[in-house]
């Protein structure tokens, strides 16, 4: 009997993304920070990404550690992979507040979380689930076959 194949896994480091046509169970742990999983299930695309501060200002390098970025280039990423913008549906983790002297309700990680959701009903994409807030750090894994997410705090 053949054995079954083995997902590829990816851990996704703070500032970066991943887009794949192939089945892989991407990985990563959330504090303040905001994972944006985006699933075309048409195309059987995923893609996620993992950003720390909501917007690049000033003369700081455009990065994906800025959502404005990460959400521009994750989509960017999507089309390029086949993936088409009215079919897609996201997830969104993460935004906790992290340090008990900075809870507010302006605190970084409900900034991260509001310029996600910002971005998405900007881009007319459905949210099928939301989980931020709080002042636990979540484990991430999103599986691009099917577009399902595992979440754990920690």
């Amino acid at each position: 009997m053949p054995m079954a194949a083995v997902r590829e896994r990816r851990f996704l480091q703070p500032g970066h993304l991943v887009v794949s046509v192939a089945p892989v169970a991407i990985t990563t742990i959330l504090g303040s920070c905001i994972a944006v999983c985006l699933w075309d299930s048409q195309k059987r695309i995923g893609g996620m990404n993992h950003f720390m501060l909501p917007l690049v200002a000033g003369s700081l390098t455009a990065s994906p550690r800025f959502g404005n970025i990460a959400m521009e280039e994750l989509i960017a990423k999507m089309r390029d992979a086949g993936a088409r913008v009215p079919f897609l549906r996201a997830r969104v983790f993460g935004g906790a507040c992290m340090f008990a002297q900075m809870d507010s309700s302006s605190h970084l990680g409900a900034k991260n979380a509001e310029m996600a959701l910002t971005d998405l009903a900007r881009r007319h994409i459905e949210v099928v689930q939301v989980d931020v807030g709080g002042n636990r750090g979540r484990k991430l894994i999103f599986d691009t076959q099917d577009g399902t997410a595992c979440l754990n705090t920690i």
